[in-house]
């Protein structure tokens, strides 16, 4: 390696002024008798003097990207959110739940009334703030239609109701059903007995518990 490759090497630190004081006086004294060093030299400080300026515009452009980019991600995370929040409530309009047997104290609002032989399921007080009634049937081993698998149509004995309402519905803190009740006709009791139905029930589908509302005098 020739003297002009090692000042070559050394011409950054050089140039930096960052070189040991040895290298420093060996470089400018190559520098003296080489034009080709020189000239390497003085490119090195145009890039220098210019670089300060150089950086500016980079860092202006940097900065603008990063606001653009910082622009761009609030964008799509709001619009992500926005999404997000009319998905649930999509959801808690259009999806349903049974009504919660305190709050609306369904034992005590929910009966059922004989009239001529005809049986009507009567909802009153809060729990008329349903919005939907999910029917079902019994067997004799106390399975449900759409709850369990086991159910038997052949051995059924009794027809359920649940009272549903929107998911959104919970969130409310006014129940406007005490201001109207609801009657519902379930069938007569001779076509009842017909189908071996022998009680009218409520069915708390979440405890799977039955609150029988009528039985059969075949019962009795």
């Amino acid at each position: 390696m020739n003297n002009c490759d090692i000042v070559k090497d050394l011409l950054p630190l050089y140039a930096d002024d960052v070189c040991s004081e040895d290298s420093r006086k060996a470089v400018e004294e190559h520098l003296n008798g080489c034009p080709d060093c020189k000239k390497e030299l003085e490119k090195l400080r145009q890039n220098v003097s210019i670089s300060p300026q150089k950086d500016a515009e980079v860092l202006k452009r940097i900065k603008k990207r990063l606001r653009i980019e910082k622009l761009v991600v609030g964008l799509i995370s709001a619009t992500v959110l926005v999404f997000v929040l009319l998905g649930t409530l999509f959801y808690l309009i259009n999806s349903d739940c049974s009504m919660d047997m305190e709050r609306y104290d369904i034992p005590n609002n929910v009966y059922v009334s004989e009239v001529d032989g005809m049986l009507m399921l009567c909802v009153k007080g809060g729990a008329a703030s349903f919005d939907s009634v999910y029917p079902t049937f019994s067997d004799i081993n106390g399975n449900h239609l759409t709850y369990d698998k086991d159910y038997d149509k052949n051995i059924k004995n009794g027809i359920g109701y649940t009272l549903k309402q929107r998911k959104i519905s919970r969130f409310s803190n006014v129940d406007m059903g005490n201001l109207y009740s609801f009657a519902y006709q379930v069938g007569t009791v001779e076509k009842l007995n017909e189908n071996n139905i022998e009680k009218i029930f409520y069915y708390d589908d979440v405890n799977d518990k039955e609150y029988v509302l009528w039985e059969s005098e075949k019962n009795d």
